[in-house]
């Protein structure tokens, strides 16, 4: 069969399988209100006999202002006990039907969070992802060739009752129909590979040696970088595979060199090889001259690495936006990538949404659970925190994050990711947590045998890495700073990558950039508190937040470092 041929028949099957999707989501936008009306009753009906349900009185539950007042806003350690008892007893503690994956990412303590899904919540991802490339295939050509898709890894380990965990995206990835895999570059097999240095090498190679590719699509475009850049780092080991069809010692994958698609073809790495040689680097636009679609998140911190991927594209090569997807909920997805239409999964998930502002200023967490409003209640250009009911365990569960209305699809927001909430930053997907950063830097400054009247770690999303700025009681002197620091810098990132899975991943690829420390002169906590206080903080519920992203801080850190 013919690549044309190959192609329609692609788009038929999409069609076929996502078209009346996407036209019940389009129809859902023109009615929000009793779309998500519809949801929360459906969850609430299924899992009325759980013992959550039970505890929370679903059975008796009306409408969407009586669920406010039966449960009170959640975050993952409050339910944790429920997760883990479910998986191990088989008891219905969250959901009357029973997992059989765990979707696991970081969280504010020591043990990763394991998100639980169900036959039919992995059913409901896949049946989005579907439609989302539906909708790609239905405004672009960027299906016409092969497809470069990068995700995490399908299986990564088992829960104590043997269900297993990992990468619900790398599961799903490994799963889909033959019309999709066949245009895959990547084998799932390639995200098995442990080691980072020769995963990033292997997928150089076998992207490298096909110059078929129309579409690219990963969650966060700093992958896409930091592979270009190992590209270009072991470009001549990279040509010398795809010249002679085998992969580099080291890179060992599931299936041999030529199950990969790879085959040897020296005019391939020939043609490559003068493309280096002219320009000093390969770019994306070389190894792939029809690029038609990049896939990716655009918003909050990615931006900047979107901005960084841009000149290694192809001249008028668009970025187009992945939605608001996480560990915990598929949340948006993007119905018309040319508009950017990225509406809530409203037939699938319940939403609540707290204005910025007021869910940051909120007395107590009671406080906070009764100022949410619905999907059908925002408003354009406003800031609001995201809680979410899932069909597979999450009720009102706190996502931390930001969204923005940009847009409208009908009576439907069009939702932008903007970043995490507060105590919460992500430069490359890490989502590291206040409670982890004073946890490391409390231990590691112990260890150096003093204490720190102040410390504060800003996420700096141009550098891809975060800064410690450190007060000390005993400030080292000349000799020995650079030691200090150092040390300290070892132990604090030792102490992160070991409480945060996220974190350890994107430091072991490179992602993220080592930690950097600075050291703060004696005074420096009190100037940035007496700061604060004028700029309208109240003084007596004044609290010193540990972790930011830089650009939010107007504080001028580096005026103060120390001056040895």
């Amino acid at each position: 069969m013919t690549d044309g041929f190959n192609y329609r028949l692609l788009r038929a099957g999409l069609a076929a399988a996502s078209g009346r999707t996407h036209r019940s989501l389009v129809d859902a936008c023109a009615h929000p209100r009793a779309a998500q009306d519809q949801v929360l009753q459906r969850i609430l009906s299924d899992n009325a006999g759980t013992v959550f349900g039970a505890d929370h009185r679903f059975g008796s539950v009306a409408g969407f202002e009586d669920y406010q007042r039966a449960v009170p806003v959640q975050t993952y350690e409050d339910l944790r006990e429920g997760i883990e008892r479910q998986e191990a007893t088989g008891e219905p503690c969250l959901t009357a039907e029973q997992p059989v994956y765990y979707n696991q990412t970081s969280g504010t303590v020591t043990a990763p969070k394991n998100i639980p899904l169900t036959k039919a919540g992995l059913a409901r991802i896949q049946r989005l992802q579907r439609l989302a490339a539906y909708a790609l295939s239905r405004r672009t050509s960027a299906l016409g060739g092969k497809v470069f898709v990068v995700s995490g890894a399908a299986h990564e380990g088992t829960m104590p009752a043997g269900t297993p965990y990992g990468s619900a995206s790398g599961q799903l990835y490994a799963s889909q129909g033959a019309l999709l895999r066949r245009r895959y570059v990547l084998p799932a097999s390639v995200s098995d590979i442990a080691d980072y240095d020769a995963r990033y090498l292997t997928m150089a190679v076998l992207g490298a040696a096909d110059s078929s590719v129309t579409a690219m699509a990963t969650a966060n475009p700093s992958t896409f970088v930091r592979l270009m850049d190992v590209l270009n780092t072991h470009a001549e080991m990279v040509l010398t595979a795809v010249a002679t069809g085998k992969l580099p010692a080291g890179c060992t994958v599931e299936h041999r060199s030529d199950q990969l698609g790879l085959r040897a073809d020296p005019k391939r790495a020939a043609a490559l090889g003068r493309c280096l040689e002219t320009a000093g680097e390969l770019t994306f636009a070389d190894i792939w001259s029809d690029l038609r679609a990049v896939v990716t998140w655009t918003g909050g911190s990615c931006g900047l690495a979107v901005e960084r991927l841009g000149p290694m594209l192809t001249n008028g090569c668009p970025v187009f936006e992945l939605g608001y997807l996480a560990s915990e909920v598929s949340g948006t997805v993007n119905i018309d990538p040319i508009k950017g239409s990225c509406v809530a999964t409203l037939a699938d998930n319940f939403f609540e949404f707290a204005e910025r502002d007021a869910w940051e200023d909120a007395a107590d967490e009671a406080d906070r659970g009764l100022q949410t409003c619905t999907l059908a209640d925002l408003e354009t250009g406003r800031d609001y925190y995201v809680i979410v009911t899932t069909a597979d365990g999450l009720y009102r569960y706190d996502m931390n994050d930001i969204v923005r209305v940009t847009d409208w699809v009908d009576r439907a927001p069009v939702l932008s990711f903007v970043q995490k909430g507060k105590g919460v930053t992500s430069i490359t997907g890490e989502k590291l947590y206040e409670s982890q950063v004073i946890s490391a830097v409390t231990a590691a400054v112990a260890e150096l045998g003093t204490v720190t009247p102040f410390f504060i770690m800003l996420a700096d999303e141009a550098e891809v890495t975060y800064t410690l700025y450190v007060e000390l009681a005993s400030t080292p002197d000349a000799v020995s700073e650079a030691s200090v620091a150092g040390d300290l810098a070892s132990n604090i990132e030792r102490s992160l990558r070991h409480a945060n899975v996220e974190y350890d991943a994107k430091r072991a690829s490179g992602r993220l950039a080592p930690l950097r420390v600075r050291f703060l002169a004696a005074g420096t906590g009190d100037a940035y508190r007496r700061q604060r206080v004028a700029d309208g903080q109240r003084d007596v519920q004044f609290k010193y937040l540990r972790l930011q992203y830089s650009a939010e801080c107007s504080f001028g850190f580096d005026d103060f470092l120390t001056a040895v």
